[in-house]
Formats: structure tokens, sequence, C-alpha cells
């Protein structure tokens, strides 16, 4: 008979042993099944295969015990902020896909998306919440501010509005810092949008708006887009107000014409100067008239849905509850 060796659970080979000392550690229960066995021969296997080896059956075998998985980590649904397991394919309660947080609400705990200011749990401001992504600009207009969002969409609409008010009439300078408003407005009210529904970040939705050519198609994402995702986010959260979607729409529209009949105008412009016609410089006057009309309107138009989108921003600010 071959004697044996076997590999503790340390690793170690220990042996040899004859098969009778083999029958005595199984029946202790120091060999299972699956200890690993070679013989003085070299020949290898488990315990399992030694015909006529009786092991202890009150000491299982380790493939018998069940194998204990890790605790789930729990993180928190950005749609409905209803706790699910951080290794789920998606929330049991609305059906998204969970994501791990670095922001958690200060008044219920609940993990959100960092660049959310409203929770999507208890509806309560975010305002100064920790975050990893706070630039000391953010803070600073939190200061000035007193951390109040809704304070600043307004104080943001308000200089933004008065501005092209101002500038409309007259021509006035006061038109550049009310732009610089606006975009600072578009990017507040981009933030309030949950990133599993909003189509662009904020970063994007303002950023794009400067490259040329391409901003005229982009205006229709930033702002079009806007209004119909918070309108969806609204929905979502049960509340009875719409941002003005067809404002939005037509805004831009009316905005890509007057481009489209400036550069048209500028070119009859340019033919009537090279030859020298009065009437062709004349006619290039009068296409032109349509356009200033349509940017006017698309000034006021555009006043209008920021006023729009301001509110149901607001009106998302002061949810509370889910």
């Amino acid at each position: 008979m071959p004697n044996f060796f076997y590999t503790d659970a340390t690793g170690n080979k220990q042996g040899p042993l004859t098969p009778q000392q083999l029958q005595a550690l199984a029946t202790r229960g120091t060999i299972t099944p699956t200890t690993p066995l070679e013989t003085d021969t070299g020949h290898k296997g488990v315990a399992g295969q030694i015909p006529g080896l009786q092991f202890n059956a009150a000491a299982p075998s380790p493939s018998a015990q069940p194998v204990q998985a890790p605790p789930l980590a729990n993180v928190f649904c950005t749609n409905c902020g209803n706790p699910v397991a951080e290794q789920a394919v998606a929330c049991m309660s609305c059906g998204m896909k969970p994501t791990g947080h670095k922001k958690f609400c200060r008044h219920c705990g609940v993990g959100i998306n960092p660049e959310q200011v409203i929770c999507v749990k208890c509806g309560a401001s975010l305002a100064g919440t920790s975050s990893a992504g706070n630039s000391g600009i953010k803070k600073a207009f939190d200061i000035s501010f007193g951390g109040d969002p809704v304070k600043k969409l307004n104080i943001y609409f308000m200089v933004y509005w008065i501005g092209m008010a101002a500038a409309i009439p007259t021509c006035l300078l006061s038109s550049i810092p009310a732009s610089v408003f606006m975009f600072m407005l578009l990017y507040q009210l981009w933030k309030l949008i949950p990133a599993d529904i909003a189509r662009t970040t904020p970063g994007k939705a303002v950023g794009f708006c400067f490259i040329p050519f391409f901003n005229f198609y982009w205006i229709y994402t930033a702002w079009w887009g806007l209004a119909q995702d918070m309108n969806e986010t609204l929905q979502q959260r049960g509340i009875p107000y719409q941002v003005n979607e067809g404002l939005g729409r037509w805004t831009c529209s009316l905005f890509v014409f007057q481009f489209v009949i400036s550069i048209c105008a500028s070119m009859m412009s340019v033919v009537a100067t090279v030859l020298q016609s009065e009437g062709l410089l004349i006619v290039a006057g009068l296409v032109n008239i349509p356009g200033y009309l349509m940017s006017l309107a698309g000034t006021i138009m555009l006043i209008f849905f920021f006023k729009s989108a301001k509110n149901g921003a607001i009106a998302l600010l002061e949810r509370r509850g889910a």
C-alpha cells in the first residue's frame, strides 16, 4: 500500500501517512473530501477520490459550506432617492441605474448626484452641502447670496432682463453684462436637472454656445432642450408647473432666421459696393430690416423664456417632500 501526503489549511505538506493514519485523520475531520493528497509514487488528487475512505459527517467539507457574499453597499437613486444596492443593475423603485455619490443631503442624509442643488428625496436646498466639486468661485457666490439658490436665480435673471431691456432701444453696452448673467443663469438652470434626465452638462450647455456657426444649432439644445428636460423633471417630481417649450423653440428659430437674413444683407452690401450700385445698396438695407425686427422679437421672447425656466427652477427648489 502506498503512503500518503496531504496539504493542510496553511498550505504545508504533511506526511507520510499510512492508509490507517489517513483514515484516522478523515474520521476526526482533519482531512475532508477536498483535501489535496499525493502518494509517494507521485500520483496527485483529493481525499474524496480514495476508495473506501470514510469522512466525519459532522464536519462538512469546505465545498458544502455556504459561501458568504460580502455585504452590499447601499447608495441612493438619483431619480427617486430610495436606497438601492450598489451592485444592482437598476433601482427597484423607479428602474433607473444607480450610481455612487460624493455628495449627501444635510437634511435627510441621502446620497445625491454632485451636480444637483436640490435633494431628490426630501426636496431640500443643497446649498452649502459638502461636495468634491466645489470651486472658489461657486463658494464666493454662495456666500454673497447667503447660500440661497432661489435668491441667486432671481438676481441673475433681474440683472439679465434689465440689461437687455436697456439695450433694446438704445443699443447700449449693457447687453454685454446682461449676456454674461444670462449664461450664468443658464448654467444654474442646467444644474437643477438630474444627470439621468439632462441631455447635456451645464458646462457644455454654456460653452458650446460660443462656437461660431455651430452655436445656431446648439441653442436648440441649450434653450429648447432645457425646457424639455426641466418639464420632465417637474413631471417626475409631481410639480404642477410647465416651462414654455414653444417659447424656447420659436426664440431659437427667430435668432437663426435673423442670422440668415443678416448674412444675405451683408453679401448684398458687398456686391453693391463692388458694383457701385446705389439701388442694390438700398435693397440690402431694406432686407436687413426684417432681420433687425426678428432680433428684437427674439430678444424679448428670450427674456420671457428665461423667466418661465427660472420659475420652473424655483418650483423645484421650493419643493418639499419626495
